[in-house]
């Protein structure tokens, strides 16, 4: 299995916590996936980021939102949302 790229969840978690936390940490995984397939490599920050997302620091519009200042937005980033929005339908 392949190592993730995020931290272990905390074994004190609520079982509903744990569940969502679950969930984003996929999202996050399929976007770090489409990401990497297309060439773009993770950037220490858009992990950073995407682990906060997961520990529930970071709301998925925030996460939008990232890196807006910059020409092209995180790959990362953007899979990560569509793959959101795409279980919200």
């Amino acid at each position: 299995m392949p190592k993730s790229y995020f931290t272990a969840f905390p074994s004190d978690l609520p079982p509903d916590e744990l569940t969502a936390r679950r969930q984003r940490q996929r999202y996050a995984e399929w976007g770090l996936s489409v990401a990497t397939m297309g060439g773009t490599p993770p950037a220490p920050a858009v992990i950073e980021n995407l682990q906060a997302y997961i520990n529930g620091e970071v709301q998925i519009e925030d996460l939008a939102r990232m890196g807006a200042d910059d020409p092209v937005p995180s790959p990362a980033y953007l899979a990560t949302l569509s793959r959101h929005r795409l279980k919200q339908h």
